[in-house]
């Protein structure tokens, strides 16, 4: 794990990210519920490469840069800021709890995480002004200059990085699917996945499921956002407990 210093903690942290990644608002949520003060630093997609690879042994976001620190993924994000901020704890104490929040967390990065963008994407890179609704959020007008001239190349990579084909979008829908049944049968009579407190496993799940569950989006809103194949999709999974319970640890546990 990551060490630092009693004077490197105050400095202002960065985080590198992309503004709509789900695993990117996991840990602006871990940021923000220890109360940390941070810098985010917006790349585009491709292009972040450029970036990332110079930090760090992935190409992937998030990355956090404390100090002479670089932290590469939510995970790991959270770990350093429970070892370091221990306040409002994210991951249990109790070794047993512990390890069932990890499990949590690792099932939710597999079988929510990756199948729910693999979907999404699989439906929505073809309509090219939603995608770019989509990939455009918080990006400056240069970025938007260049998503828009680049798209067509952009989500011939996108394609290619993520596996992307209709095969693979419809096995993603149904093994989220089974990911959503899951968490429901967990949920039954709970207010947490893991022990009586809120923890890295309902955070994890909950910004995994945010595009999904799209707090504060109105009907129209996501009529114009989404895709038909995806907005009547969403309709019939919009029913299952999990939405409500993503709502309220939103409302709840999701500190600004």
């Amino acid at each position: 794990m990551p060490t630092t210093t009693r004077a490197s903690v105050t400095m202002m942290m960065n985080l590198i990210q992309f503004p709509y990644s789900h695993f990117c608002e996991k840990a602006r949520w871990a940021l923000d519920y220890k109360g940390q003060s941070y810098a985010r630093e917006n790349l585009l997609p491709g292009l972040h490469l450029l970036r990332t690879k110079r930090l760090a042994p992935r190409g992937t976001v998030p990355i956090l840069q404390h100090d002479q620190q670089v932290i590469q993924g939510s995970d790991a994000i959270i770990d350093y800021l429970d070892a370091h901020w221990p306040q409002h704890p994210l991951t249990p104490q109790d070794p047993d709890l512990a390890r069932q929040a990890d499990e949590w967390e690792q099932y939710a990065a597999r079988e929510i995480g990756v199948p729910l963008r693999r979907w999404f994407y699989s439906q929505a890179l073809g309509d090219r002004r939603r995608a770019l609704m989509f990939l455009q959020v918080d990006a400056t007008p240069l970025q938007r200059a260049v998503l828009q001239t680049a798209y067509p190349l952009l989500r011939l990579l996108m394609k290619k990085g993520m596996n992307i084909n209709p095969a693979t979008g419809e096995a993603s829908r149904l093994r989220l699917e089974a990911a959503l049944d899951r968490l429901d049968a967990s949920l039954a009579g709970r207010a947490f996945l893991v022990g009586d407190q809120f923890s890295r496993a309902d955070l994890t799940v909950c910004a995994l499921l945010a595009p999904l569950v799209a707090i504060g989006k109105s009907e129209a809103e996501l009529a114009d956002a989404l895709t038909p194949v995806l907005l009547a999709w969403r309709q019939t999974q919009s029913v299952r407990p999990c939405f409500d319970w993503v709502r309220g640890i939103y409302r709840d546990y999701r500190r600004k």
